[in-house]
């Protein structure tokens, strides 16, 4: 169970971690992009501008506006661009003219050295973006000779905020998918581990039922060897029905457990008038009295066999804890139909009463095994009125204990 649980917990948090890197790559890979496409697209237009300082002869870098002039100025493009921009001419391979939007951060030395190495080894319309995240900058070279060369320090230290900013959400979301995964596996795994508890307290359960009526024929078995006295083969002959009844009944739960039952309309009115009547010789012999309020003609959707089942259980139950009186109670109720099998005694404690439908569980620990009852009954009751949709409770009010099984009318 605790390996099933890591293996679910590992999976689980793999998949939504594998999302979480996706979605924040994915952003990331979108914002570099964009700088990048950007930087093409400046270095395209100051490209067209630079063909402003084709004359040599002209004094300082700025030449007259033209009339209907469609590229923008180099002063209107030190506006656009917050980056530093630099654009050096040359004529024959000599720097003639440099232009630098930002001169208070821009060494001119240092722009005619890394100029005059891509004038060197590029050609003529080669531009490069390099590496946004390592380069500080772009460059091209022009058809006109020209270098334009663009500092992206700004982008480069605003796409590593971005990445930091996406680490450390990442991580925030892994903490938080951590915990959430966690719960929601220890959610998944609740109702599996309690099947598992239930499956081993029922192995322990019905090992230790059986347990006791094979010792006593194994004991008997072997004291027949040494004397035939009837009595050893007639304490063989009771612990072998005594164990027969209690896997008559294991095997009862399973198959409600198990069955996929047919509805069809029943008459539950004259199942339970049926039963009460089977078992009246029995409340007779324990001076019991029975008090029927059953209307007539409430049919269910139900399978005959198993609400006969459901209402011995029931009755057997009464008879069994009645200090005075078996009720037997039947009323529509909307679209629904309540059964109610009630007897007077001492009321099951309400600690209790969550556990009185569990299996081998038996209230009153004064009775002992001998008289047949192995405390699998109820469950096997509750059984079959859920796999009716339906629902049983137990009720105590005063001295009246009512089992109340709850049904949809046909």
């Amino acid at each position: 169970m605790i390996e099933l649980k890591r293996r679910m917990m590992a999976m689980l948090f793999g998949v939504f971690s594998l999302l979480v890197v996706v979605v924040l790559g994915v952003q990331n890979y979108q914002e570099y992009e964009s700088e990048r496409v950007f930087l093409i697209e400046a270095l395209n237009t100051l490209g067209q501008t630079a063909k402003q300082f084709s004359a040599p002869d002209m004094v300082g870098p700025y030449l007259p506006k033209e009339e209907g002039k469609q590229t923008p100025d180099l002063d209107t493009l030190s506006l656009i661009y917050s980056n530093p921009v630099c654009i050096v001419t040359f004529d024959n391979g000599t720097p003639l003219q440099v232009y630098a939007s930002d001169l208070e951060h821009v060494d001119i030395n240092s722009v005619i050295d890394q100029a005059n190495r891509i004038y060197q080894a590029a050609y003529p319309g080669e531009y490069s973006v390099g590496n946004l995240y390592l380069d500080g900058t772009c460059w091209q070279l022009t058809k006109t000779k020209a270098v334009i060369l663009i500092d992206t320090i700004k982008i480069q230290k605003r796409l590593f905020r971005r990445m930091i900013g996406s680490a450390l959400l990442a991580c925030g979301f892994e903490v938080i998918l951590y915990l959430i995964c966690r719960a929601v596996v220890a959610r998944m795994i609740a109702p599996i581990e309690t099947t598992f508890k239930k499956q081993r307290q029922f192995i322990a359960d019905a090992s230790h039922e059986l347990k006791t009526p094979v010792a006593v024929i194994l004991a008997n078995a072997e004291a027949m060897q040494q004397d035939d006295d009837p009595k050893w083969l007639t304490n063989i002959e009771e612990e072998a029905i005594r164990m027969n009844g209690l896997i008559t009944s294991l095997l009862d739960l399973a198959r409600s457990e198990q069955a996929q039952l047919q509805l069809e309309p029943v008459n539950l009115s004259r199942l339970l008038e049926k039963q009460c009547l089977i078992m009246e010789a029995a409340m007779f012999e324990k001076h019991l009295e029975l008090v029927e309020h059953i209307e007539e003609d409430v049919k269910v959707m139900g399978q005959p066999s198993s609400l006969v089942q459901v209402i011995a259980i029931l009755i057997d139950n009464a008879i069994e804890h009645s200090q005075g009186k078996v009720i037997a109670t039947l009323r529509r109720q909307g679209k629904e139909v309540v059964m109610m099998i009630s007897n007077t005694g001492v009321p099951i404690p309400p600690e209790e009463r969550e556990r009185i439908f569990e299996r081998f569980y038996r209230a009153d620990t004064s009775r002992n095994r001998a008289a047949g009852r192995y405390g699998l009954g109820l469950a096997i009751a509750k059984s079959i009125v859920e796999s009716h949709h339906g629902k049983i409770r137990v009720e105590c009010s005063g001295d009246v204990t009512s089992f109340v099984v709850t049904l949809k009318a046909a």
